[in-house]
């Protein structure tokens, strides 16, 4: 019986092996049909990326500032009509980083003591969302992020 419990195991884990192999090279079932074939040889726009202001955030303690967060940005988009739709809305979208990050780094900060880039990357993302609309931003990177403490 055991024996029996074995083979059925090894068996079964050789079919999902070769099942995800001929899925990786898709052959057999899982060759792409005409559509999907002129998908894959379709050449993409290569994605636009749009230079942001340096945001600067001051931090408070108290009534005197501590420190200023200095965030470089730049957007990834595809596309011109996304690329002229962000090139509008610049000023709009930079207002709503510089508030969202006003309120928010404090928080984050009293929880962790570094600034964490990729958390400030997709709160951003989420915010840009809400500004310009879904698939307009692809991604945001952050160029630097410095914290500087005042003097």
């Amino acid at each position: 019986m055991k024996i029996a419990v074995i083979i059925f195991a090894v068996l079964i884990m050789l079919g999902g092996g070769a099942v995800s192999v001929m899925k990786w090279l898709l052959i057999g079932p899982f060759e792409p049909t005409g559509e999907e074939l002129a998908g894959l040889q379709e050449p993409r726009e290569p994605p636009r990326f749009i230079d942001m202001d340096q945001l600067i955030i001051p931090i408070f303690q108290g009534e005197k500032v501590i420190a200023n967060i200095q965030i470089h940005l730049k957007l990834e988009t595809l596309g011109e009509a996304n690329e002229s739709k962000l090139l509008r809305l610049l000023p709009r979208l930079s207002d709503a980083f510089w508030r969202d990050l006003y309120a928010f780094i404090p928080r984050l900060l009293r929880k962790e003591r570094q600034l964490d880039a990729t958390v400030i990357k997709e709160r951003l993302r989420l915010i840009g969302e809400k500004v310009v609309g879904k698939d307009v931003i692809n991604n945001v990177l952050v160029q630097s992020l410095v914290n500087s403490p005042s003097r």
